[in-house]
């Protein structure tokens, strides 16, 4: 999972959250792993995972017969995006403060 050292807050914001999560699901993992490894509730576990397959960032598949997530194409797209803007904003804290509120 991508740390970014932009956020001096220990909360993360909300567009964070969602890349954290497509960054997990890169190669295919569990929700209850998702949950651990990206630090969320299961409620907001499910709220995220819905918003990201209403917007196409990720999709459900059934391995071994368990449920997994899996980035989409969409979704790497906007990781890279998302890294590129957090990669530019490193020098200027005061933009990227920002942005995570």
């Amino acid at each position: 999972m991508n740390k970014h050292e932009i956020n001096t807050e220990n909360n993360r914001g909300k567009l964070e959250i969602i890349a954290d999560v497509v960054d997990l699901c890169t190669s295919g993992i569990k929700k209850t792993h998702i949950m651990y490894k990206g630090n969320l509730s299961f409620e907001q576990i499910n709220r995220y995972l819905r918003q990201l397959l209403k917007m196409g960032f990720v999709e459900q598949a059934i391995d071994d017969g368990v449920i997994i997530y899996r980035a989409t194409e969409k979704g790497r797209v906007f990781l890279h995006y998302y890294n590129l803007m957090i990669n530019t904003m490193q020098g200027n804290n005061e933009i990227a403060l920002c942005l995570h509120r």
